[in-house]
């Protein structure tokens, strides 16, 4: 029996170890699977390099919608090179199967939320992860592109250190350009979804969309246990009407998590660079921090108790996110003071 053959018969009955994609990769085992594909661990045939391949569930292989979301996540990651972010490597439809697959690297580790299953994240581990997946976003920010689904499930720890971080599954993520291919409907996990994703504040999806996210996965990382954002849809509406209880959190970590988390979009004025740089440069400081300025320079004023550039329109999504400033981009000693002054 040939190899296609043997494929075939396979593609029926379910994929398994020794089923080929196009004569270039070959699946060793089902890792994982979910509401529209399956992720095996596999190699390459020709180097036996490990890879991670996602393939779409026969049943959604001509879903153009489907196929389209596999499509996209393939083509936002080709452009990444970040360590905070999953490598992807190649993208294509195996013809004795049908069904459309991607090609990354495979991670050898646990997911965040099985490493926190074993409890909360030290405080000085914790910072470090948060500055890490914050600089990894940030360069998603940067190409336009918001993921929509930060959750501990979609970050895994390489070889089990948090220093390894890297997020996965841009799977539903949309540029800042374009619809949402899901035409607007939620996609994403209900405990870690913000209120704009569930329709409130006209469903703007945002840059600020990450922001919440990311707020709900720091609480999960600092106390072990995600905030319970879940129950009937009127419960989980309602418990983002207002900013949840984190009086247990950390003191100095309290501020900026209750700023990720304002309801409102509008609100979160903070961008993930603010947040990168300020945990990265207080792990990296080994003297006292050099006087910042307590106020932004010209042509920046100080309005209504808030930072905003001057003569710069505000937008409901993201009132002074850097990706906004055509023409100028705050002074690195600007954010940070604005960030410091928010935590300490």
């Amino acid at each position: 029996m040939s190899d296609q053959e043997k494929t075939l018969i396979k593609s029926i009955v379910g994929l398994g170890p020794g089923t080929q994609l196009n004569g270039l990769f070959e699946i060793d085992e089902k890792i994982a699977s979910g509401g529209m594909g399956e992720v095996f661990r596999g190699h390459e045939i020709m180097s036996g390099h490990p890879i991670a391949i996602k393939i779409v569930l026969s049943e959604l292989a001509k879903d153009e919608t489907i196929v389209g979301l596999f499509n996209k996540e393939a083509r936002i990651l080709r452009d990444f090179n970040h360590p905070a972010i999953v490598r992807y490597m190649a993208f294509g439809t195996d013809p004795a199967i049908g069904r459309p697959y991607l090609v990354m690297e495979f991670i050898n580790g646990p997911s965040l939320a099985e490493r926190l299953e074993e409890g909360p994240l030290a405080l000085e581990e914790a910072k470090n992860l948060f500055g890490r997946l914050a600089s990894g976003l940030d360069a998603a920010h940067e190409l336009g592109v918001i993921h929509r689904d930060i959750s501990s499930d979609n970050v895994i720890l390489a070889g089990g250190a948090v220093a390894n971080a890297k997020i996965i599954d841009f799977g539903i993520a949309r540029t800042s350009k374009s619809a949402t291919l899901l035409d607007g409907k939620f996609a994403g996990k209900y405990n870690f979804v913000s209120p704009e994703q569930l329709g409130l504040f006209n469903s703007n999806i945002s840059e600020a969309t990450d922001i919440y996210s990311f707020g709900l996965l720091m609480v999960n990382a600092l106390r072990g246990t995600p905030i319970d954002m879940n129950g009937t849809q009127v419960e989980i509406i309602e418990k983002r009407r207002s900013v949840p209880d984190i009086s247990d959190i950390d003191a100095t970590m309290r501020p900026i998590i209750e700023l990720m988390l304002q309801p409102n979009p509008a609100d979160r004025t903070v961008t993930m660079a603010d947040i990168a740089d300020w945990f990265i440069q207080r792990r990296e400081r080994s003297s006292p921090p050099r006087p910042i300025p307590t106020a932004p320079p010209k042509p920046y004023r100080k309005d209504a108790g808030m930072d905003k550039p001057a003569a710069m329109p505000v937008t409901a999504a993201s009132p002074f996110l850097e990706q906004d400033l055509d023409t100028a981009t705050p002074p690195m000693a600007w954010r940070m003071s604005r960030i410091s002054r928010l935590c300490g």
